[in-house]
């Protein structure tokens, strides 16, 4: 049986003994590690910290700087030749770049750090990379966070670990570069800024609340929710807010853990879009962020929006369990396809076809513009890692432990390998190189 999100939260807080891995820990994890909490928003750099966490490294200063390319991106973290960002770009819509090989090789596995910890006074242990958990590869190193607290840089060909750095928690999101830093969330309530080079934080900035949300840089300001139900635009060279905009999601009835908005923020022409647990997607007009639209999604909304042409896509739980097409100018709905289970697998569109992984234990593939199905490809178990979609393939994990390889045209597959644990983390693909990791604390390279 495959246990929906709000179960396995129940579970946890539950009776959290023997976990490997966890989702969401709730207000139990937004203890940061000092006394005291900073006001939302405020802003902390290497100079003026004087709460340093207990297990960072304390010799930042004399870390060598690896080798990294010359910024030549823009002012987005997004790129034709490599994966920048979660799900590739502002608008969530590039997944990678081949050739796919047909039948892909491992080249290198690394096993990550645990972090054990306790939750209402039960043992937990979280491992390996969580949800949404993709890799960002630049130059020659790739780059993730893991739920064991541990941001890595490694080099892509051997996974030599070229350095580390510790935050106070959990890293669950997809991590983000621009112009050679890093920004991620963590479960301590901070968005951090680190250096590419080295992995030496520059900044940090107090959400307020955990922060499962993946960011992006578009135009020159970074963009990133939280649980706190906030969206936020900041100055990515200093973490300087440039505005927030209360989103909602929390109060009276809300779930540990599964506040506010847990969605990446979706740019594209001067709009953002960010969905919340109460079941609203927003558009928020990026130059101020005064509210354009919201759309009824009618349950808890974490799969993040992807926007191409005039729609915009998205996804709910158990109690709507729904993906939907709005009109990205109107916030009207187009269509609605339902699995009867729900959603955590944001789609992946493409021309005219979507993909999506379902908490019914299949991958459906519609028609984009209509909603219809064209093909399901039955699994067994929950698919909660979003599906990268390159050259004619569809790559992804799934509770099966399984890495998938299906042909995209048809839901046949063409291979699989078995990663030793459930996987729910989005696949980084690079040259036909595939970078993933597991919930059991392992992450993987495979490719020609």
């Amino acid at each position: 049986m495959n246990p929906s999100r709000r179960a396995f939260i129940r579970m946890a807080i539950l009776g959290g003994g023997g976990l490997s891995f966890g989702r969401a820990l709730g207000r139990a994890s937004r203890h940061h590690g000092g006394s005291h909490h900073p006001p939302a928003g405020t802003v902390i750099t290497a100079s003026m910290d004087s709460d340093r966490d207990s297990d960072s490294d304390s010799d930042d200063a004399a870390r060598p700087e690896i080798p990294l390319p010359p910024w030549a991106h823009g002012t987005s973290s997004s790129a034709p030749d490599t994966l920048l960002m979660f799900r590739g770009n502002p608008s969530h819509t590039h997944y990678g770049t081949g050739p796919v090989p047909e039948r892909p090789r491992l080249h290198w596995s690394y096993g990550m750090e645990d972090f054990a910890t306790t939750l209402r006074g039960d043992p937990i242990l979280w491992s390996g990379t969580g949800w949404t958990g993709q890799p960002s590869r630049l130059g020659d190193h790739v780059f993730v966070g893991s739920v064991g607290r541990i941001v890595y840089a490694f080099e892509a060909a051997t996974g030599k670990v070229a350095w580390t750095q510790k935050g106070r928690r959990m890293f669950k999101s997809s991590l983000c570069i621009f112009e050679n830093r890093i920004y991620i969330g963590n479960a301590d309530n901070y968005v951090r800024c680190l250096d590419a080079g080295s992995g030496r934080e520059r900044w940090r900035l107090y959400t307020g609340s955990d922060c499962d949300s993946s960011p992006c840089v578009a135009d020159g300001w970074l963009y990133v929710c939280g649980e706190a139900g906030y969206a936020w635009c900041l100055d990515p060279r200093t973490g300087t807010p440039r505005w927030r905009t209360f989103l909602g999601g929390i109060g009276a009835g809300t779930l540990p853990g599964s506040n506010g908005s847990e969605t990446s923020p979706a740019i594209a022409d001067g709009d953002l879009y960010a969905a919340t647990y109460d079941g609203v997607l927003w558009c928020l007009d990026i130059r101020d962020g005064s509210v354009k639209w919201k759309a009824d999604t009618g349950d808890d909304t974490d799969v993040s929006p992807v926007v191409l042409g005039d729609f915009v896509y998205t996804a709910a739980e158990e109690k709507a369990p729904y993906l939907y097409c709005f009109d990205r100018r109107t916030g009207k709905e187009r269509w609605r396809y339902g699995n009867r289970k729900g959603y955590w697998s944001t789609p992946a569109v493409r021309g005219d076809r979507l993909w999506i992984g379902g908490q019914d234990g299949r991958l459906h593939c519609l028609d984009a513009r209509s909603g219809e199905p064209i093909w399901v490809r039955k699994l067994g178990r929950a698919v909660w890692s979003s599906p990268a979609v390159v050259d004619d393939r569809v790559i992804f994990g799934s509770y099966d432990s399984q890495l998938h390889v299906l042909d995209a045209g048809t839901g046949r597959e063409v291979w699989r390998h078995d990663l030793g644990g459930r996987c729910i983390s989005t696949p980084c693909v690079v040259d036909g190189y595939i970078y993933i990791g597991n919930a059991a604390g392992t992450f993987f390279c495979f490719g020609p």
